[in-house]
This record gives C-alpha cells, sequence and structure tokens, in this order.
C-alpha cells in the first residue's frame, strides 16, 4: 500500500507544481499550500514524500573524503530550462558569426564585460569606463583593483585557449594564478596558485580542511569528468563552480577562480554561446540569491538542485541581455536608408557601440578597413558632421569617439 501511496503522489498537483513546474525547497512549498487547513501531521507526510521521492529519482554527488552525499533532481523545469538555453545560445551565437562587420568586436566586449564584472562583484573599485579603457590600453595596472580586471580578461582569453586540455588539479592551479596575480596581501601572496594551508571562512560557512583539499578536488574531477550518469555539459561546468566555491581551496581568488573553471568547462564541451555571456553580469544584480542558493543547498540535505535552478536562471537572463544587444546593433543597419553610410561606417558604428568608452584615430580606422588614410579620415569626417560620432585630440591626433544620444535618436 505504501508504495502504491509513493508512486500515486508524483501524480499529485503539489509534485507537479513545485517539485517539476518549479523546484521549490519543501519549506517554501509549506508556505504557498498553508492556506488548505492541512494538519501538521498531513504537511509531516507530505514534505516526507517530497524528499524521499526527489532522492529517489536524484544524481548522486557523493563526497567520500569529506563525508558529504551531494545530490541533484532533474526536475522537468530544468531540463525546460537547458532546453531553452541551448535554443537561444546556438541561434545567437549563430546570429553574431554572421555579421563580419563587427564579429570579433563583439566576442571581445563579451569577454571584456565577464572580466569587469567579475573583479566588481569580489569588490574591485572601478568603473566600467575605466576597466575598458584599462584593457584596451595594455598599460600595467597600479593597484590591485586594476589588476584583478586585467587578471580576469586573461584568464577569460587562457580559458579559450586552453580548451582542449582535460581539467585536472594542475589546471585549476593555474587559473588560480592567473586571477590573483598581484592581487593577494601579506603571506597570502605565496598562495597565488597554491592550495591554502589553514582555515578560511565565508560569511557562515568554513571551507573544508586544508587536509583534504586535494583529494577533494579530485573527487570533484572524477564526479564532472567520469560521472556514470549522464549529466547534461552545462550543469557539468554549473557543478565546478558549486564544487570549488564549496571546497575554497584557497585563502582569495575562490570565486573568481570557480566562474573561470565554469567558462572552462563550457567551452570544453563546445557550449560556445557561453563566451557571449556575462554570467557575473546576473551575480552582481543578484547577489543574495546567490548566496542563498549556496546556503538552500547545505539546509536541504545537499541538494544541489537549488544551486543549478540559480544558474541557470542566470545564464538565461544573460543570453536574453546578449540578444537585446544584438537586436540594437542590427537595427544600426537601418541608418543606411536614412543616411549615405557605407558598410564600413555602419561596422565602425556597431564596434563603437560596443565600446564607447574607447576612441579610434584615422590610423586605427584605416587599418580596420583597409583603405587609406585619406579614405579613411573622409569617412570619419562624414560621421562627425552627421554628429554621430564626437572628435577631439588626444596628444596630436585626432581621435573619433561615438555620439550615443544621436545614434539612439536617429534609431528610434
Amino acid at each position: 500500500m505504501r508504495v502504491k501511496d509513493e508512486f500515486e503522489f508524483l501524480n499529485s498537483a503539489t509534485w507537479l507544481k513545485y517539485t517539476q513546474e518549479r523546484y521549490l525547497s519543501p519549506d517554501e512549498t509549506k508556505y504557498r499550500i498553508q492556506q488548505q487547513d492541512w494538519l501538521p501531521s498531513d504537511w509531516t507526510e507530505i514534505a516526507r514524500k517530497i524528499v524521499i521521492n526527489r532522492k529517489v529519482g536524484s544524481i548522486p554527488l557523493f563526497m567520500p573524503c569529506i563525508d558529504k552525499k551531494f545530490w541533484f533532481f532533474p526536475s522537468d523545469s530544468l531540463t525546460r530550462k537547458l532546453n531553452d538555453i541551448e535554443r537561444l545560445g546556438l541561434d545567437l551565437y549563430n546570429r553574431i558569426n554572421q555579421q563580419a562587420l563587427f564579429r570579433e568586436a563583439f566576442f571581445l566586449n563579451s569577454t571584456v564585460e565577464e572580466a569587469i564584472t567579475s573583479a566588481i562583484y569580489e569588490g574591485a573599485h572601478s568603473t566600467r569606463a575605466q576597466a575598458q579603457q584599462l584593457i584596451a590600453s595594455g598599460v600595467k595596472p597600479k593597484n590591485k583593483d586594476e589588476w584583478m580586471l586585467l587578471n580576469n580578461f586573461k584568464a577569460m582569453n587562457w580559458v579559450q585557449e586552453h580548451r582542449a586540455e582535460p581539467v585536472s588539479e594542475n589546471l585549476i592551479l593555474q587559473l588560480h594564478r592567473i586571477v590573483t596575480e598581484n592581487t593577494m596581501d601579506g603571506d597570502d601572496a605565496n598562495f597565488s596558485g597554491k592550495f591554502r594551508n589553514g582555515k578560511v571562512f565565508i560569511g557562515p560557512h568554513e571551507g573544508i580542511s586544508h587536509a583534504s583539499i586535494r583529494e577533494a578536488i579530485a573527487e570533484t574531477i572524477g564526479l564532472i569528468t567520469a560521472n556514470p550518469r549522464y549529466i547534461h555539459p552545462l550543469i557539468r561546468g554549473i557543478l565546478v563552480h558549486y564544487f570549488i566555491a564549496y571546497i575554497h581551496p584557497f585563502f582569495d581568488g575562490n570565486g573568481r577562480t570557480a566562474r573561470a573553471l565554469f567558462y572552462f568547462k563550457a567551452m570544453k564541451n563546445n557550449l560556445d554561446y557561453i563566451q557571449l555571456l556575462s554570467v557575473s553580469a546576473y551575480l552582481k544584480e543578484h547577489g543574495k540569491q546567490y548566496e542563498k542558493s549556496f546556503e538552500k543547498v547545505v539546509t536541504n540535505d545537499y541538494d544541489v538542485t537549488y544551486f543549478i535552478d540559480f544558474c541557470l536562471d542566470s545564464i538565461h537572463s544573460a543570453l536574453t541581455a546578449v540578444s537585446k544587444k544584438v537586436d540594437y546593433l542590427l537595427r544600426i543597419n537601418a541608418l543606411r536608408n536614412k543616411i549615405t553610410l557605407s558598410a564600413n561606417q555602419i561596422g565602425l558604428l556597431q564596434r563603437m557601440a560596443l565600446h564607447r568608452f574607447r576612441t579610434v584615430s584615422i590610423e586605427e580606422y584605416a587599418k580596420q578597413i583597409g583603405m587609406s588614410r585619406e579614405v579613411a579620415r573622409q569617412e570619419l569626417k562624414a560621421l562627425t558632421d552627421a554628429a554621430l560620432v564626437e572628435e577631439s585630440k588626444s596628444g596630436k591626433k585626432l581621435v573619433y569617439k561615438i555620439n550615443k544620444p544621436k545614434l539612439e535618436s536617429l534609431l528610434q
């Protein structure tokens, strides 16, 4: 009789609505259905059925070295979000790849954006304009904040260049070395690219014992790369992110390393649309929810589904933001019907709209379009006369920056 009851529960409104349609914790589910005047004993039985059925249908992620039995439940809501992300991501990637005029600039801008937002999320003090100018200039950083920004940019490029390498302890240490160069203070500076040898706390959470770090990292790699169960490649990347954050193997730079590893694992699995996104931008905007998703894992018997669910929402949100950006850039093509502009001028406006804090000189533009300096000067003068770009001096050179208000007024 008990088996029949358990089986029939899988078709109940409570199970379908709060596990499959949405994935809510038992406490959140109780809050939403408490108007039904159930007795406490009724709710206790429902909560038991929710948890037991989730565990029975879960994918286990046990870590013997720290005696923790993590798991996640592949709910309908996760599957639906993964399908939406793949469809939207592939469509965006293909759309951008077809845009020869701004394709390279778009990918570069995405890398820069993630580098900036990841650093700012971790406490770097900088404006977006200052950060973009620093990365574009190639000038040596002057302080810790600038090093964080540049290091993140280097890490994102390194991930793309080394995506064929296997996930390993050495690779994790190498990424940590890149993101923490010249950013760690005092004795911690000796641990760039090295696991910590003492305790570390993140709010109420204590990182695992330093004596278990190496073994925990090995178990994490095994769970992600050699799991006997099928785990979607995007979820594999999210799990790397989670376990590095939970283990907290470093004195500093854990978050930046974890996010870089997420990008690495996604790129390694040919999820190329991930390079279009700044996941950290969503985390910065929803930092409390990000932290709460970690807490919910621990308070719900190490159910990592809550963290996966949050991360999928962040990726979908980032893709939506990118889609709007692409639509905006493509609208610039319509200016050819309003103003007489060449394809090169349209491409320049699109690239400058992406890098609106950067300037371009006549010589740089001539090189970009493969034309003479005089042709480049004339095209920039025409854009200046149309008030689409603004001319100023940098030293002895004339440089040009986009006039965004004018551009947007023409696009309305």
